[in-house]
């Protein structure tokens, strides 16, 4: 949440009145549309990112665990997010909350169960089961396969991000409506910096696995070095 908050102070602009506040919505308009075409094209380098970068693991039961433990956390996390919602109706008015909230909800269950889900596929992230992979391959294979999760779900996270940001921008507009001006501003800023960073998202997951993913790299290739010359 904190690189939402931060990015929504980037759009600053929103408050502005005249000229300045139009050239602001230009330029966003401008930067998103550019995000969303580089999006597109990195969409297909990213599976050719993951099937050029294999790791190996000695025992896949370890992902099992982990992927039950996130199936738990999310269907739980998911059936208190729907019991708040049914409990908002008591105190809260009408409005567009009643549509944000529960398709927040369905897009958080749905991001949260497909990543649980990978975990007990593994090999879509390109790791594959070796015996002979020793511990500290192990353990730089379950690390970069939190990198590999947002490049395996790239287009779902962004598109999830998008929808997120209009539904909040669309909510930001009501609260204008209802005559609450500074809430309105708020809102509205932050749907724009989910907007944004769903428009961007294929390309930093893409940019941040070129960065880090070079250090475990570095990493196996040390370990490989006493294997040199074995069978």
């Amino acid at each position: 949440m904190d690189i939402i908050f931060s990015l929504a102070n980037i759009f600053s602009w929103v408050d502005t009145e005249g000229g300045a506040g139009l050239f602001g919505a230009i330029a966003m308009i401008i930067v998103v549309l550019l995000g969303l075409n580089f999006s597109g094209k990195f969409k297909t380098a990213i599976e050719e990112l993951i099937k050029a970068n294999p790791t190996s693991i000695s025992n896949p039961v370890v992902f099992t665990v982990f992927g039950v433990l996130l199936f738990v956390v999310v269907l739980g996390m998911t059936l208190g997010g729907l019991i708040g919602y049914i409990e908002t109706f008591e105190y809260q008015e009408p409005g567009l909350w009643i549509l944000l909230i529960p398709v927040s909800i369905v897009l958080f269950a749905m991001v949260g169960f497909s990543v649980a889900g990978l975990y007990f596929q593994p090999e879509r992230a390109n790791v594959k089961v070796d015996k002979s992979s020793s511990v500290a391959e192990d353990a730089i294979a379950l690390a970069s396969f939190g990198l590999k999760i947002p490049l395996c779900f790239a287009a779902m996270l962004s598109n999830a991000l998008i929808i997120l940001g209009v539904l909040t921008i669309l909510g930001g507009l009501g609260e204008y409506f209802a005559g609450e001006y500074y809430w309105s501003s708020m809102i509205v800023k932050q749907g724009l910096a989910y907007f944004a960073l769903g428009a961007f998202a294929p390309f930093l997951f893409y940019l941040a696995f070129l960065v880090i993913f070079p250090i475990y790299s570095y990493l196996l290739a040390i370990l490989h070095i006493p294997k040199i010359g074995k069978k």
